[in-house]
């Protein structure tokens, strides 16, 4: 069965407006077939991202990243995404990006990437809210990075809402989302299916 891992970084957790437009994407998915999850990164204790890439990248590797930590949730949200066929990211917009949340787990990333792009191949979606402009900044931001980490990027492969109300109340935002979820698990099938073959 395929697996949709839903990544909430909003501080405002189940109640924000990212969360209701993620779990409309993650409902669609599940209607596709696929089993979901997600994760509110408020509820998660994630520590900053070192930079030992910087000082010697044969010291950025998944059990280093992840040793000593007790109290951080990494090592679980490692296994969770090394062990699902895709990902939706979905942030508020906070000055034009994505939120410190978002960032600092997507920097956590950087020693699954290092270690052998160990994500290749997973499916990866976006989702971003806010109030004013900035939307497309942080999705074009998290397409990049997640592109260079190996994900693929399905058509339609994005949602945002800009504005103070609630998004589900504009049409054109609920149908990118359902489709989103749709377009991805579709994605993972096809992968799945075999006789890919990728180069690093």
């Amino acid at each position: 069965m395929i697996k949709i891992v839903g990544i909430n970084g909003s501080a405002r957790g189940k109640e924000g407006k990212t969360a209701k437009l993620l779990q409309v994407v993650l409902k669609s998915a599940e209607e596709a077939g696929a089993q979901v999850k997600t994760v509110h990164l408020i509820e998660e204790s994630i520590r900053y991202c070192l930079g030992c890439y910087s000082e010697d990248s044969s010291k950025c590797e998944p059990r280093r990243c992840t040793q000593d930590m007790l109290a951080d949730s990494m090592r679980a949200l490692h296994n969770l995404l090394l062990f699902c066929d895709g990902v939706v990211f979905a942030t508020p917009v906070y000055w034009f990006g994505m939120s410190a949340l978002m960032k600092t787990f997507v920097e956590r990333l950087t020693s699954l990437e290092n270690a052998g792009k160990l994500l290749m191949g997973h499916v990866a979606g976006f989702v971003a809210v806010g109030e004013e402009d900035g939307a497309m900044q942080a999705i074009s931001q998290l397409m990049a990075i997640t592109s260079d980490m190996g994900f693929v990027i399905p058509p339609l492969g994005f949602t945002y809402y800009i504005g103070r109300g609630d998004p589900l109340d504009d049409p054109e935002t609920v149908k990118y989302a359902m489709n989103l979820g749709k377009n991805m698990v579709n994605l993972a099938k096809l992968l799945n299916s075999g006789g890919i073959e990728w180069k690093l």
